[in-house]
């Protein structure tokens, strides 16, 4: 908050992008927010385990502990290594230098049309709360039981908040709006949410990129200010 006060806003408008900049005179550098983390660090060299449909199906909550434990470990290393050899990821081609993960993408699978359906973990939100919560916490460096990291490892990120489960079609998603009653929203696509948040102590979270019964996710006001 101190630092937010002293930066002007032209300076607060540049961060929020990927690639946000240096901001020399407040001693803030640089720094990349794209780490697309999600079955392993986007890096060579990295670990990289099945893809979420294969995590899914695996229905074992201390394998995927383990498995979030470990790419958070990696995501850490990645990014100590590379600010020591000056690399803060400047390029926004880079991915996978930084140690805030757009991971795990814990949508529900709902349309097997779907691009991203091999990359998460399951269309049951019992299954998918239980596994979600123990990747997040295996990567944010919380033990198995602690109620949160004595220091954060990385800090994970549940996406896409919500009812997020199509690229294109029939509509891209930047002009799809989900049709969702109160009782499917909060008995099908909030549980995975409730868990990230209240159970694994999420770091942050993604707002999705459809709109929801008309009203951007990004804007609607029941979902980020009044649940």
């Amino acid at each position: 908050e101190a630092l937010a006060k002293q930066a002007t806003l032209t300076e607060q408008i540049a961060q929020l992008t990927n690639s946000a900049p240096s901001i020399v005179r407040l001693g803030i550098p640089a720094y990349q927010w794209l780490n697309d983390d999600v079955h392993g660090v986007r890096r060579a060299h990295a670990t990289f385990f099945p893809d979420g449909c294969g995590l899914g199906a695996m229905w074992d909550r201390e394998t995927m502990f383990q498995v979030g434990q470990a790419i958070g470990q990696e995501a850490r290393a990645t990014h100590n290594s590379a600010t020591h050899h000056g690399d803060r990821g400047e390029d926004p081609r880079e991915n996978g230098v930084g140690i805030t993960m757009y991971s795990p993408n814990m949508n529900l699978v709902r349309d097997p049309r779907w691009g991203r359906a091999q990359g998460v973990y399951t269309e049951d939100p019992v299954l998918g709360s239980e596994l979600t919560a123990q990747f997040v916490r295996g990567a944010q460096g919380t033990g198995p039981t602690d109620e949160e990291p004595r220091y954060l490892q990385v800090a994970a990120c549940c996406k896409h908040y919500a009812a997020y489960d199509l690229e294109t079609i029939p509509v891209d998603r930047h002009h799809f709006s989900a049709t969702v009653d109160s009782r499917n929203m909060w008995e099908t696509y909030l549980p995975v949410f409730e868990a990230c948040v209240d159970f694994a102590k999420v770091a942050h979270i993604m707002c999705s990129y459809n709109a929801i019964n008309g009203v951007p996710a990004c804007a609607t006001p029941q979902l980020l200010n009044g649940i």
